[in-house]
Parts: structure tokens; C-alpha cells; sequence
């Protein structure tokens, strides 16, 4: 018979085996598992004006939403601090560490193509975040929100301007791949109506928007606001397109009650942005082309209208004007789940589309 001494010291090595084997893979597991309750994934669209940033967990639950200022580092030099402050932010309420980042997706809109890249990974470098992150254009995500990776057409006209298509054999487009540019951002809509007013080139009808215009100005006649301009041009060029870019409302506005100064210059913008869909259009397969609008300039009333009516005459190709199904925020945050091998599944698209971030405004 075995002495009590051996019993004990076998049950004792069964117990020392049991808490440092067993105990440790139940312990790791636990851990695991409270990785993947924390684990998020962050969408981030950086425009000209706002940088959106949203956090959301595996499951699509959106767990926080921050905005900061301009992302474009052309236009604002504040960039990086403004996409920092987005993401952190939001983390930050979402009660999440950069340790429970999973992936990022983010549009930026200083990356077209390659040689954008080293720039574009400065700006979203943030000590301490390491995960995988996937870098494009912000209208792609925009793309993304509104067709949930379906083909079709984006064009984007707000603080900037760019037509991007994505075809069926999965080839994305921008109107600026064959040097077309539409100078619809909401600056050069001003521009051109200042510039109208200053030349002269105005009707009786026009006399309530200048007067607008001059108020907009604190000016008390064109004289005064010529002057202003004369110093306006000499001033810093980020500032002046600033400026500029606030005026754009008073013109889209007044092309919407027939003033033909404000409908001459949307008219010949609008006929920019028809080139730059039609231009890329010819790349699809589909006779039928989808496009949809992202943008204060293009989604105010004037535009919205002219373009939509526009676009269904003439042409081989048939094109639907259709709403964005999601935000471009909303959208990074898909790319970001399906990068991370998260399947896109209804469930997630409807406790995504939840939020009221996730849908695009009037």
C-alpha cells in the first residue's frame, strides 16, 4: 500500500497541475473573451470643413460619434490635430482604448492615388494605435455608405468637388483620372458671383442678391465691396477660400428663386459635374447607372433639381439619381468591419443604421 505520504504528494502535484494548466487556459480564455467584448473598429471621413469619426463594436453597435475640424492639410494646418482629436474623442466616449482598436477605415481627402499615401499615413499616425487601418479617398467611403459596395457613381460638392465612380469589374474612377476637374466647391460658386457683381455683369433681377451679397460683406455699396476685394485677394488663400465658402448658401439660394446672376453661375457648374458623370459612366457595363449626391452644394435644391433632370436627357447611358442608403461615416465603418473579416450581414447594417450619424441630412 501506497504511504499517506505518496497520496498526499500525488494529490497535491494534481492540484498544483490542475491551478497552473487548467486555471491559466480558463484565465486566458476569459481574457480573450472580454478582448472581444471591448474589441471596436473605427470609420473616420475627413473633409474639407468636418472630420466625422464614429466607433462601433463587431456586432455594428455604434458606440460613439465625434466630430473636429477640417481633415485637408492643403487647407487647414491643423489637419492631423483635427483627425486626432476625432478619434480620440470618440474613444474617448465610447469608453474604448486605442488598445481595443480592431481596424480603422479612413477617407481622406488628400489621397488619390499612391504618392499620397506617406501623407495621408502622417495625418492618421497616433502613438499607441497599432491595428491594421485601411487609407482612401473620402469619397470612397462616401461610395460605400451610399451603395454598400455596390457599382455606381458618387459625386461629391461641398467644401470640395470630385465625381468617383466604382464599376462593375470593381475599378475606382475619379473624374480627375483624365484631368477633369468640376469647380463646384461651394468657394468657387462665390467666386464667381463676386466676381460677376464686380465686373458688372449683372441684371435688374440680380438686385436683391447683390444687395445680399453686401450684407454678407458689411459693405454699403459694390465700391466698398470692390475695395475689400482688392485687399481680399492679398490676404491668406486658406482664410480667403473660407470666407468665400460661407457665401455659397446666398447663391444656391438665389438660383432657386430664379436671380440670373446666381442661376448662370450654378448652371454652368452643374454642366461640369454632368461632364465628369457622363465622363465616367462610359466605364460601366450597365446601361442603367447609378449616382448619388453627397454634399451641401449638389444636395441643396437648385442643384439637386437642374442635375437630376439634366442627367435623364440625351446620353447612351440611363442614369437614377438614388438617395444614400448610408453616411460616408457610416461607410468607413462598413470598410473597416469587412477589412477586419466581419461579415456584412443584415443585422449589422440595420443596428448600424440606428444612429442618427449613420444617414444623411436634408
Amino acid at each position: 500500500m501506497k504511504s499517506e505520504v505518496e497520496e498526499n504528494g500525488k494529490v497535491n502535484w494534481l492540484l498544483n497541475f490542475y491551478f497552473t494548466n487548467v486555471l491559466e487556459e480558463t484565465k486566458e480564455k476569459m481574457n480573450g473573451e472580454k478582448q472581444m467584448i471591448r474589441a471596436c473598429v473605427i470609420g473616420l471621413e475627413g473633409g474639407g470643413t468636418n472630420t466625422r469619426a464614429m466607433v462601433a463594436d463587431l456586432q455594428g453597435h455604434v458606440l460613439a460619434y465625434q466630430e473636429s475640424g477640417s481633415a485637408h492639410p492643403y487647407r487647414d494646418p491643423t489637419a492631423k490635430e483635427n483627425i486626432q482629436m476625432a478619434i480620440l474623442g470618440a474613444l474617448s466616449t465610447a469608453e474604448r482604448s486605442l488598445e481595443d482598436v480592431c481596424y480603422v477605415a479612413a477617407g481622406l481627402p488628400c489621397y488619390q492615388q499612391k504618392e499620397d499615401l506617406p501623407l495621408a499615413k502622417s495625418l492618421l499616425y497616433i502613438d499607441g494605435m497599432s491595428c491594421p487601418h485601411r487609407i482612401m479617398n473620402d469619397s470612397e467611403v462616401g461610395h460605400i455608405g451610399a451603395f454598400l459596395f455596390d457599382p455606381g457613381i458618387m459625386v461629391v460638392s461641398g467644401t470640395g468637388s470630385i465625381v468617383m465612380g466604382y464599376t462593375e469589374k470593381g475599378e475606382v474612377l475619379f473624374n480627375s483620372t483624365f484631368g477633369h476637374y468640376a469647380p463646384t466647391a461651394a468657394r468657387y460658386l462665390s467666386y464667381q458671383a463676386v466676381h460677376s457683381i464686380l465686373a458688372d455683369q449683372v441684371q435688374f433681377e440680380d438686385k436683391a442678391l447683390i444687395q445680399e451679397v453686401l450684407r454678407f460683406w458689411q459693405v454699403e455699396g459694390i465700391d466698398e465691396l470692390r475695395e475689400l476685394h482688392l485687399h481680399h485677394f492679398y490676404m491668406d488663400k486658406v482664410e480667403r477660400d473660407r470666407q468665400f465658402g460661407l457665401m455659397a448658401p446666398i447663391v444656391t439660394r438665389a438660383a432657386a428663386h430664379n436671380r440670373p446672376l446666381a442661376k448662370r453661375v450654378c448652371d454652368e457648374a452643374i454642366l461640369t459635374l454632368e461632364t465628369g458623370i457622363r465622363l465616367i459612366g462610359q466605364y460601366f457595363k450597365e446601361e442603367r447607372v447609378k449616382v448619388s449626391f453627397v454634399g451641401s452644394v449638389v444636395r441643396s435644391p437648385y442643384f439637386l433639381g437642374q442635375l437630376t433632370d439634366i442627367l435623364q436627357k440625351g446620353s447612351n447611358k440611363q442614369y437614377q439619381v438614388v438617395e444614400p442608403i448610408l453616411s460616408p461615416v457610416a461607410g468607413a465603418v462598413l470598410m473597416a468591419l469587412k477589412e477586419f473579416g466581419i461579415p456584412i450581414t443584415e443585422e449589422i447594417l440595420t443596428e448600424i443604421a440606428k444612429h442618427e450619424r449613420s444617414k444623411i441630412g436634408p
